[in-house]
């Protein structure tokens, strides 16, 4: 653990770190058979520099793969290959004019006409080689490859019996009619380097439904996506209202520069005679923000790599942010375009109070329901919203199960139940809701059974955290019999929670509401796992995670060249583990509602519900 290290680095009592980028860069895509040492070669530098500058990109990357590469000139190939030079090749916006492959719009533009590619396909018997099937269809051998990357073995000519090969592109008009699709469909029209990974994962829905429902693009199979496609996402019946689907694009503007400063109560006066142990063993707080501006460090690390020119002064508050006054008397903030922290709420409010910046409070408060300021936003969900997100959930998932609500007597776990039932009612197939409470101290497992029924499936809804009743309700669910099937929810996967057996809550299909979800086999998830463990020689904490998401998604905003609060409007963000659909109120602070639903699957791995 390099936490005692990072503090003799960073933490003096109140300081400033300049980390602005000397060097500018910009995006280029690889061509055709060109090599990562092609690419170096011809910037003069030496290969190992360029793929230090590209961590995830391989000696050998595919074409149009986009890397990072120094700016401005490149030197011009003396090659005499006709292929564009990567000088020519530099994109550093997020426009695109790509005629070739956006679809062509009618006079009415409700009507459009998409070029497809369609293949024939055989399917190899015994005794054919390679050289007999390009013959019979009148191909190269490269064709072959061509079409069918995922079969390796036919470079050394080997097939296999029962392998299905596409062996010759059939071009093919399709004409869609927008007004009708848009009807009937959530849609997506494809935007310049988005991916099938980035859409499925943003609308949690997986490749195959994308396959399915869209039949005329059949290059969604190998993963292919043109600019302009409009796709079918889910019928329309499935979408909820209270969803946000509007998926926010990166982009990043040329010659971009954002001033960031960090404010975090590090400490240092107060621990500048403490050993690393007395520091961290059990001080939580320590712990946070360490782990939290690490995360941070890795996010401002890969703002930098995709060209932005970051500046970073990071200011130590002290402890209940005693340092603040004076940070905000000596205009130490005067300049900047973003304040991440502090780490207290009433602190974040008057630091807000006396800047032009926006201010992220980055973590929750019981007291940020409070914020007025406009400067403010909030990155973690109200808790007052779990009840509401959940409702609507079970609401659009309905089919005709048996409804049972577990509360107590407390005031505000009644609210949640009113909240809950209210939108529940608003099916109008749902009839009747059971709310069970304690007699007694404990609800007897009979109040459940009786109602349930082995015909129907059964949502159990648990509103109170109380350790006892939570307890209480799960053993009943467990001791039930095999044929009734039960899916047990709740608000929140709170303590009371972390003392129950997770095959427990597996075998009754335990659902919750969550601020964070993360798909460890992600893309996203994995890469920024690597560059942690990198930089930091340990495994990310969930406050190193939120300090890298945070951080990442604010300066990728901030790079749009737009005002942060401006970005809100243009759709919800998904990182590593958080997702960001911020709401400015009109006359107030700016909030975050993305919110998840995780169920336990019997694995004791977790799916994301919504």
């Amino acid at each position: 653990m390099k936490k005692l290290q990072f503090l003799l680095l960073v933490c003096i009592l109140t300081f400033t770190v300049s980390c602005g980028q000397q060097k500018r860069y910009v995006s280029y895509k690889i061509q055709e058979g060109e090599t990562m040492r092609d690419v170096a070669d011809r910037l003069d530098m030496k290969t190992k520099d360029l793929l230090r500058l590209n961590p995830d990109i391989g000696r050998r990357p595919d074409a149009n793969t986009v890397i990072v590469i120094p700016n401005p000139k490149i030197k011009k190939s003396t090659s005499s290959s006709t292929t564009t030079s990567p000088e020519e090749e530099v994109n550093t916006t997020d426009t695109n004019n790509n005629e070739e492959t956006a679809p062509e719009n009618q006079e009415d533009g409700t009507v459009f006409q998409q070029t497809v590619v369609e293949y024939e396909t055989h399917e190899v018997q015994k005794g054919e080689t390679v050289y007999r099937i390009t013959k019979q269809y009148d191909i190269t051998k490269e064709d072959l490859i061509k079409f069918n990357p995922e079969y390796t073995n036919i470079q050394s000519n080997n097939l296999s019996i029962g392998q299905v090969l596409k062996v010759k592109a059939i071009e093919k008009t399709v004409t869609i009619n927008k007004d009708e699709v848009l009807e009937k469909f959530l849609t997506h029209t494809v935007k310049s380097k988005e991916t099938m990974y980035s859409l499925t994962r943003f609308y949690n829905v997986t490749k195959e439904d994308l396959l399915r429902l869209n039949p005329e693009y059949p290059d969604l199979a190998d993963n292919k996506l043109s600019i302009g496609q409009l796709l079918k996402i889910k019928p329309i019946e499935e979408v909820s209202k209270k969803e946000n689907y509007t998926f926010y694009k990166d982009s990043i503007e040329v010659d971009t520069s954002i001033n960031l400063a960090i404010l975090l109560p590090f400490k240092a006066n107060e621990y500048s005679s403490k050993s690393s142990k007395d520091i961290f063993e059990g001080n939580q707080l320590a712990n946070m923000v360490t782990d939290f501006y690490m995360g941070a460090e890795v996010a401002i690390d890969s703002i930098k790599k995709q060209g932005v020119l970051v500046n970073v002064n990071i200011f130590d508050t002290g402890n209940r942010g005693k340092n603040i006054a004076t940070i905000l008397k000596d205009k130490k903030l005067e300049n900047t375009d973003v304040i991440i922290g502090p780490f207290y709420s009433d602190k974040a409010e008057v630091v807000a109070r006396d800047v032009n910046a926006p201010v992220v409070f980055p973590h929750y408060s019981s007291k940020q329901s409070k914020f007025t300021s406009s400067k403010l936003v909030k990155t973690s969900p109200e808790k007052e919203n779990y009840a509401g997100y959940l409702a609507s959930y079970l609401k659009d998932s309905y089919k005709d199960q048996e409804i049972f609500i577990v509360s107590d007597e407390r005031k505000d776990t009644n609210a949640k139940v009113s909240k809950i039932i209210s939108e529940l009612k608003k099916h109008d197939s749902i009839n009747t809701i059971h709310v069970l409470k304690p007699e007694k101290g404990y609800i007897k497992r009979a109040r459940f059974t009786s109602k349930m029924s082995s015909k129907r499936h059964n949502w159990v809804i648990i509103t109170s955290d109380d350790n006892v009743v939570v307890a209480d309700a799960l053993n009943s669910m467990i001791g039930i019999p095999d044929e009734v099937k039960v899916q047990v929810f709740t608000l929140e996967k709170g303590s009371a929670y972390d003392r129950i057996d997770n095959n427990k809550l597996a075998s009754v299909n335990f659902t919750y509401v969550s601020n964070t979800y993360t798909d460890e086999e992600a893309i996203d998830t994995k890469a920024f796992n690597n560059k942690y463990l990198q930089k930091n020689n340990t495994i990310p904490s969930d406050y190193a995670i939120k300090g890298f998401d945070i951080t990442y998604d604010v300066l990728m905003r901030l790079a749009s060249g737009d005002k942060l609060t401006d970005t809100f409007k243009k759709g919800v963000s998904l990182r590593v583990e958080n997702k960001f659909d911020y709401h400015k109120k009109t006359f107030g602070s700016s909030g975050n509602q993305g919110l998840f639903i995780v169920k336990y699957n019997g694995d004791l791995s977790l799916s994301r519900l919504r």
